[in-house]
Parts: structure tokens; C-alpha cells; sequence
């Protein structure tokens, strides 16, 4: 059973919650400016700038569904019939001379025209071919096995709306309808950059106190999309005039920064004060969140900018919750939250409220009703990455409990889908 602490009692006075939060990130963010014409084989992962429509019907003619008989309803008197078989029709082949207008049957493929004036196809395992002639054993429904033209798409109907992000199902669609190249927004420009006098590359060795940079290279990882054109801007030392330098020329690069480290209230913090000096702006969300807490978002130049915190599930949370949808809505996309799906806690806890948490869990087994029931096999932590290699994704816990007992529904946030744009 969920306990519920009275909100007078939750340590979450200071904050706001998640979806606001998120909100406040995407204030002042815009679609990039700019698109181009790429090949319709090039366009996966990318998003349209404009409406696609068909210039054509689809199918483009009346075609059988099946290998059988194409009838004319008209010609059936009782429930069965035998026909002359009046010719032959193949996927591909248009007859070019006139079929007699008397009762008959046309023997058909599947995806073959079918011809003008009949209107059914009976399949060929319930009929029985008698020399030239056919026995049919009933009289088929209209339209029966065919696929009429425009049953799928009629001309000039949109087919890819503006703001679709192309995959597989857009490419087979609009190379049916003949579509050659496809207009999409210009990739989004991103800049990923490290904060920290400790941190070295994972190729570097370490002297006492310091630690190689995992944040970079996991961003770095969940931002390789097509429609993105990511940099490795480094990692740059604890000097505010250094970081200053760095943001300021970075904004006149890039439509999005994302910086991990340094945004705290320590005396090593100087991101948000380095920002500020370069002319732009950083503020922290002050979300309801753990981990993740001290996450920032500002502007400076035509560039979107997103501070999170260093450690390194800190820095995951908070990019899947405030940097996925600023990079969405730059994109030409829908800025969508991360998709739950409702899940069974198959553990107790009992926790001190105040911040939604977000805590990896493994899928140990299904309900009856085919829900997924979740564990927790490791101690959650804003640095732990062994919590993460074999959980299944992130179980949130809403700010406002302080126990949760086996049989409780908690939403999942699945990993094969959060961390996709």
C-alpha cells in the first residue's frame, strides 16, 4: 500500500514539479531555421519541414487482392455458376484488347489490374478450373478481394505531415507513392562539453583524486540521431574565465550546448556565473527531482543551453526529463515527455518524501494480467552506474510517498524507449 504524507510534511516547498519544470525548460525554445532536399534512401532519422502529399492514388489502379477469378456480380443467377474463362491477367500487364461483354471469368494474380466492369475476385482454392472454363460456387460479395483504387491513399491526401520524424514506414509509403527526395529541417547543431578539474579521458591514467569522464561519452552516445550534429567540445577546467571563453564562442556555433558539472552553489561551481559573463543566461529548474536537482537551462545567443548536474545518473535523469524535449522542439518536433508504462512493484520501501525519484529496476516477472513487476536489485545513486547495466529502466516514485509495498502500481520507464529522441 502507498503511504501518502500530507504535503505540509513532503521537503518539496522549494521546488516545482517535474512537468512544470519542464515547461519553464522549453519557454523561448524555436524550430531551427533552415532545410534541405535529401535522397528519400538518406531520410531516416530526419524531420520534414513541410506536408508531403500523393501525387497519386494508392493503390493507382483497382487490383486483385488474390491469385483467382475476377466475376461480374451481375452475371451470377444462382448462388453458383460455371464461366468461360475469358483471358488471362498478371500482376504488371495491362491488356490492351477488349474483354467480351458476356458472362465470364478472367483468371487473375495477386496485384493484377483489375479489368473494367468486374467487380469481385473469387479465390482460386474455392473454384475448380474445368478445361477452359470455370466452376464458381457462389456468387461473391462487391468488391470481394479487391483493393480499389485510393483504398489506401487518395490523391493528393497528406501522407507525412509536417514535424514527422521519417522511419521505416514513411520510406515504404512515400516510395509507393513515387516520392524521390524528401525536404527536412537542417540538423540541429549540438555542443557537449565536461566541467572539472578531476576529470580525464577513459584513455588517460589517473593521478589521486581524479576520475575519468563517463559524462561526455554517454551523451555524446544517446545523442547520436540523424537529425543531430553533435561536437565534443572537451572538458574544460574549473577556471570561470576559461568556461566564459568557451560558452561564448560555442553560441555563435551551435543552436544547443549541453554542459555536465559545475552547476551547484559550490565555490567550484562557475558555469552559471561563466554563462552570465559571456552574456547569456542560466537558471536552475528547482525541479522535484532525484537525482538530479541542481539542473539548469538558459539562452545565450541563438543557442539553447542545458546544465546538468555531474554525476552520472543525475546527469541521465535529467537529460531524458529537460534536454530530450528542448532538442525534440529544436528539431521540429512534438516536445513529448518520456512514455510510461504502468508497472507492479515487486518490493517494499519505505523512503522520506519530497522529490519524485527515479530509481532503476529490473522486469522479474508478469502479473496475470500481463503487467510487468519490477525489483530493485541495486542500492540506488547519482553515481552508481552499475545500478543501470542490468535494469530495464527507471520506476518513478511519486515525491508524495513515504512507503512503497509489494502489489503498488509505479510508472516504468522503459529504456528502449527513453532513451530514443
Amino acid at each position: 500500500m502507498v503511504v501518502v504524507v500530507p504535503s505540509c510534511c513532503a521537503d518539496h516547498a522549494n521546488f516545482i514539479s517535474i512537468e512544470t519544470a519542464r515547461m519553464r525548460a522549453l519557454d523561448g525554445v524555436t524550430v531551427v531555421a533552415g532545410e534541405e532536399t535529401v535522397a528519400l534512401c538518406a531520410a531516416r532519422g530526419r524531420v520534414t519541414s513541410s506536408a508531403i502529399v500523393a501525387s497519386h492514388a494508392l493503390p493507382p489502379f483497382n487490383q486483385s487482392a488474390m491469385d483467382g477469378y475476377a466475376v461480374r456480380i451481375r452475371d451470377f443467377i444462382d448462388g453458383s455458376a460455371t464461366f468461360p474463362i475469358l483471358t488471362r491477367q498478371a500482376a504488371g500487364l495491362m491488356r490492351s484488347d477488349a474483354i467480351p461483354n458476356t458472362p465470364g471469368a478472367v483468371r487473375i494474380f495477386t496485384g493484377a489490374v483489375i479489368p473494367v466492369g468486374f467487380d469481385a475476385v473469387v479465390m482460386q482454392e474455392q473454384c475448380q478450373q474445368l478445361g477452359n472454363a470455370v466452376l464458381v460456387p457462389r456468387c461473391p460479395a462487391h468488391g470481394e478481394h479487391v483493393r480499389w483504387s485510393g483504398d489506401d491513399v487518395v490523391e493528393g491526401a497528406i501522407i507525412v505531415e509536417s514535424g514527422s520524424m521519417i522511419d521505416s514506414r514513411h520510406v515504404a509509403i512515400l516510395a509507393a507513392a513515387g516520392v524521390p527526395t524528401v525536404r527536412i529541417r537542417r540538423r540541429v547543431h549540438v555542443g557537449v562539453l565536461s566541467t572539472g578539474n578531476e576529470l580525464r579521458e577513459p584513455h588517460e591514467p589517473l593521478d589521486p583524486g581524479e576520475i575519468h569522464d563517463s559524462n561526455r561519452a554517454m551523451l555524446l552516445s544517446l545523442l547520436e540521431e540523424p537529425a543531430l550534429d553533435v561536437t565534443d567540445l572537451g572538458r574544460i577546467r574549473d577556471d570561470p574565465g576559461l568556461i566564459a571563453k568557451t560558452f561564448e564562442a560555442a553560441s555563435g556555433d551551435f543552436d544547443v550546448v549541453i554542459s555536465t558539472g559545475g552547476i551547484s552553489v559550490g565555490e567550484e561551481d562557475h558555469i552559471r556565473a561563466a554563462v552570465i559573463a559571456a552574456g547569456g543566461t542560466l537558471a536552475p529548474l528547482k525541479a522535484a527531482i532525484k537525482p538530479g536537482k541542481p539542473a539548469s537551462v538558459g539562452h545565450l545567443g541563438r543557442a539553447s543551453l542545458i546544465g546538468l548536474p555531474g554525476n552520472p545518473v543525475s546527469a541521465l535523469v535529467t537529460f531524458l526529463w529537460f534536454a530530450r524535449p528542448i532538442l525534440r522542439r529544436r528539431m521540429g518536433l512534438h516536445p513529448t515527455d518520456p512514455f510510461p508504462i504502468p508497472a507492479i512493484a515487486g518490493f517494499d520501501e519505505t523512503r522520506r518524501p519530497g522529490r519524485d525519484e527515479f530509481v532503476p529496476v529490473v522486469i522479474a516477472d508478469r502479473d496475470r494480467d500481463g503487467r510487468p513487476v519490477i525489483d530493485r536489485r541495486h542500492r540506488a545513486g547519482s553515481a552508481r552506474l552499475s545500478s543501470l547495466l542490468d535494469a530495464d529502466g527507471f520506476a518513478r516514485i511519486p515525491g508524495r510517498v513515504s512507503m512503497i509495498a509489494r502489489g503498488d502500481q509505479l510508472d516504468l520507464y522503459l529504456f528502449t524507449a527513453a532513451f530514443r529522441l
